[in-house]
């Protein structure tokens, strides 16, 4: 303890904080402050302006921004009322709301959520004790989470939010990702399962997660975890009843609201749902399904006036597709058709380096005393087909294998006329199909193109350092008391998801 003490030097008397410590042992007094004498002691004291002796510094802007948000919604008081406890110790929201702010600022394990707190104004919004925070007390309160409850909670949520952030509804997009996890292959898990992969990690389990976003501010109306190794189409088509049900809700606010998807969500089945509910659509169509419109003249496209579709053409009529005459435009767009072009002449660079370094490989074992036993014709026709394939590559690029004398090797070539013929024929365009027959094109197009609003929540859902919904390390435990765990982070709240395994989701201490 610090003690205000007196020294005596040459006939004067000054004052000192001294703090006893041991140095080797041994008490001694520290000096840690020298105040003067008396009369520097008094005006100090009576200064108008102290400097302080010390600061703490904590975060404050955006966790008391989210904190703002989240006492308007009254997030805390909406998923106690889903799921109560006894008055004891912090409520389920309370872990749910501080978790989730962790999440949106500074992705961390749930093991080093306290020293995070005490870092920031939480401490003094939502004081609670160290023990509260332990990571096994945030486990306890997640296994109180059931399916029917998260999903009730997903619902009040979001209807809060629709009528006291006045969300737009007329236009709502709909689209899935994945995430990878590091789930041991040996460990017994529904929903991480191996499958196509958007990071191209082919040897990781993932995990699917389907958004219904508004256009304002991509925020989630409606989510979906489904297993790594169901593709869109069918996952579409499970969750049509959940989005006829959410436009119950929505229809409130807003009567005409049309959904926007990607063409991957499409099939025959899927189609006539959608027909039979409440919903309008815009999608995209297959280019190679379609081939008679993509035969239509660059005359026949038409321009716009709005700045936003610059550089882009289009192409309107009706065709029969699933059973029903419908809206369809072709665009033609020079962004897209650039892009394009710059990718495949890159792949075409990668392609050619690859069959030079086979040419040479062919060539070599060719000579005398080569090891290995060569190439055969199938064996060269195989690596060849390896090298060529791709998204239009194999149309434009050409191999033929040669045999002289007994001696295998080959040639290969760039078909200029394939590729001038594919850059004006295919290349910068889709087709759309809606069932907005009275839209003009313009808004048909636009329409299709906020879908970049859902593409943008998973960017941010993905990014190491913002919300960081991926998990960097996994570990199973049991989980005797439920089967529900914390295991998709929704941006309106985090949440815990149903699942039959007991494999638990953490992110790393940053």
């Amino acid at each position: 303890m610090a003690t205000l003490q007196k020294k005596t030097s040459r006939g004067h008397s000054y004052w000192q904080i001294v703090e006893s410590r041991r140095v080797n042992g041994k008490p001694r007094p520290i000096v840690l402050m020298h105040l003067g004498t008396a009369q520097r002691l008094m005006q100090r004291l009576q200064s108008a302006c102290p400097k302080p002796l010390k600061a703490k510094v904590v975060q404050f802007g955006a966790v008391a921004a989210l904190w703002r948000i989240a006492t308007q919604l009254d997030i805390v008081g909406l998923i106690d009322r889903h799921v109560p406890k006894r008055a004891q110790g912090m409520s389920c929201g309370q872990y749910i709301l501080l978790a989730a702010i962790n999440r949106c600022v500074a992705a961390g394990s749930k093991a080093s959520l306290y020293k995070w707190y005490c870092g920031t104004i939480l401490r003094r919004l939502m004081p609670t004790s160290k023990s509260s925070l332990a990571s096994q007390r945030f486990w306890d309160h997640m296994d109180c989470f059931s399916e029917q409850n998260i999903a009730d909670i997903e619902a009040e949520l979001t209807g809060k939010i629709i009528r006291d952030f006045h969300i737009d509804l007329r236009t709502l997009i709909f689209d899935a990702t994945n995430f990878d996890t590091f789930i041991d292959t040996q460990t017994s898990s529904e929903l991480a399962q191996r499958g196509h992969a958007k990071s191209k990690r082919t040897d990781l389990r993932i995990v699917g997660l389907a958004l219904l976003v508004s256009t304002d501010f991509h925020v989630p109306l409606l989510s979906k975890l489904y297993p790594g190794n169901q593709n869109d189409s069918v996952m579409f088509g499970s969750v049509t009843e959940t989005l006829v049900a959410r436009y119950r809700q929505l229809a409130d606010e807003c009567q005409d609201i049309t959904l926007v998807f990607d063409g991957g969500n499409t099939s025959s089945e899927n189609m006539q749902e959608v027909d039979r509910g409440p919903y309008h659509f815009i999608t995209s169509l297959t280019l190679t399904h379609h081939k008679d419109l993509l035969k239509v003249r660059p005359n026949r496209f038409g321009d716009f006036s709005e700045p936003r579709l610059k550089g882009t053409t289009a192409y309107r009529t009706t065709k029969e597709i699933w059973g029903k005459k419908r809206t369809v435009v072709v665009t033609r767009s020079e962004e897209l058709l650039a892009g394009q072009i710059a990718g495949i002449n890159a792949a075409l660079r990668k392609k050619r380096k690859a069959l030079h370094q086979l040419k040479a490989k062919v060539r070599r074992s060719r000579q005398p005393g080569a090891r290995g036993k060569g190439y055969s014709r199938e064996s060269l026709q195989k690596r060849l087909d390896s090298i060529v394939s791709g998204q239009y590559l194999s149309r434009i690029l050409h191999t033929k294998i040669t045999d002289t004398q007994g001696q295998l090797d080959f040639t290969f070539w760039t078909d200029s006329a394939a590729y001038e013929r594919l850059k004006r024929t295919r290349l910068g365009k889709r087709v759309l199909c809606t069932d907005k027959d009275e839209w003009s094109t313009e808004e048909i197009i636009l329409g299709s193109r906020a879908q970049y609003h859902v593409e943008n929540a998973f960017k941010q859902m993905k990014d190491p350092h913002w919300v960081s919904f991926s998990p960097a390390f996994h570990w199973t435990r049991p989980k005797a008391s439920s089967p529900y765990l914390l295991l998709r982070f929704c941006p309106n709240a985090e949440l815990a998801a149903p699942t039959k395994d007991s494999t638990i989701w953490d992110t790393p201490q940053h």
